[in-house]
C-alpha cells in the first residue's frame, strides 16, 4: 500500500470556512480550463484532499480511527438529511439508506454537510446500490465513492465508519476493499431475508477481510447473524412525502457467538 499525498487541492466554497486549512493551500493545475471555479474543477478530478493510502484495488482506504471516543451505547442513527435538525450532535451516527437519487447530492456536493458530519460522533459513509447481476464496473465506481467520501471525510476531521454492502462473490474483492481491519462497519439488512444464501455468504466473507471490531446493523437482526453488534430499527421505511426515513433506536452492544445459519 502506498502512502500518497495529492498534489490537487482546491480551494472550496466561502461557506465552508476552511481557508484556513494547510490542505487547501494548494490550487488546481492552472492548465486546467480556466472557465471553471476551483470546486468546480475538484468535482471534475475528484483528487482527494490529505495524505491517503489505496490497497491492491487501488481503493482509498478508510482507516481505523477515533473509535476508542465513540460511545456506541448511546449512539443515536439519524438519516444525513436530518442530522442539522438537531442542536446537539455528538451522539448521532449519520447514515445514508435512502434511494439512490438522494444521496447522489452527497457524491455531487462532498462538503456541503460537512460541518454537521464533523459535529457527529459518527457518520456512516452512503450506501450507494450494489446489485447481483449489476455491471461490474458500476459496482467498483458505487464502492469508491463510498471509499472516497469517507477518507476526505476522515481527513477533514469526521469519524467516519464504512457503509458496506456486497452481492454475488466475484464482487467481493471490490466490495470489502478500501477498508482498514479492525474498524467498525455499517451494514443493512433491509431485503437480505429474500436471499439469505447470497446474504451469509458475503456476511461472513466481509468479517473475515474486515475483522469489524463492531457491527452497526441497520433493519433487522437475521438469525444466524453472530458478531459484536449495535442494532438500529427501521420504522416506517419508504413513507411517502420529503419524510422517505424515520429511524427509532435502542442503542446498546451485544453479542451473538452461537453458531447458526450458514452455507
Amino acid at each position: 500500500m502506498a502512502q500518497i499525498q495529492s498534489e490537487l487541492l482546491f480551494v472550496p466554497q466561502p461557506e465552508f470556512d476552511l481557508l484556513e486549512n494547510p490542505l487547501f493551500l494548494k490550487g488546481l493545475n492552472s492548465t486546467f480550463h480556466k472557465g471553471l471555479t476551483e470546486y468546480e474543477k475538484f468535482k471534475i478530478l475528484r483528487p482527494i484532499i490529505g495524505d491517503y493510502e489505496l490497497d491492491e484495488f487501488d481503493m482509498p482506504i478508510i482507516k481505523n480511527i477515533n473509535q476508542n471516543n465513540t460511545d456506541f451505547e448511546h449512539l443515536r442513527a439519524v438519516a444525513f438529511n436530518k442530522v442539522n435538525k438537531f442542536e446537539v450532535k455528538r451522539n448521532i451516527l449519520s447514515v445514508t439508506f435512502c434511494y439512490d437519487k438522494v444521496i447522489e447530492s452527497i457524491w455531487n456536493n462532498p462538503l456541503n454537510r460537512l460541518r454537521d458530519f464533523a459535529n457527529c460522533a459518527a457518520v456512516a459513509t452512503p450506501d450507494y446500490s450494489i446489485y447481483p447481476k449489476m455491471n461490474k464496473n458500476i459496482v467498483r465506481f458505487n464502492t469508491f465513492r463510498n471509499r472516497w467520501l469517507g477518507v476526505i471525510w476522515q481527513n477533514l476531521g469526521c469519524n467516519v465508519f464504512p457503509t458496506i454492502g456486497w452481492c454475488e462473490p466475484d464482487t467481493y474483492d471490490i466490495c470489502f476493499s478500501g477498508c482498514q481491519k479492525g474498524l467498525p462497519v455499517v451494514i443493512s439488512t433491509l431485503g437480505c431475508k429474500k436471499n439469505l444464501e447470497v446474504f451469509f455468504k458475503g456476511f461472513s466473507e466481509m468479517k473475515k477481510r474486515i475483522q469489524p471490531s463492531i457491527i452497526i446493523v441497520i433493519g433487522d437482526m437475521i438469525k444466524g447473524m453472530t458478531g459484536k453488534f449495535v442494532n438500529f430499527v427501521f420504522e416506517d421505511l419508504f413513507i411517502s412525502g420529503k419524510r422517505q426515513v424515520r429511524l427509532s433506536s435502542l442503542p446498546q452492544i451485544f453479542e451473538i457467538k452461537e453458531i447458526g445459519y450458514g452455507f
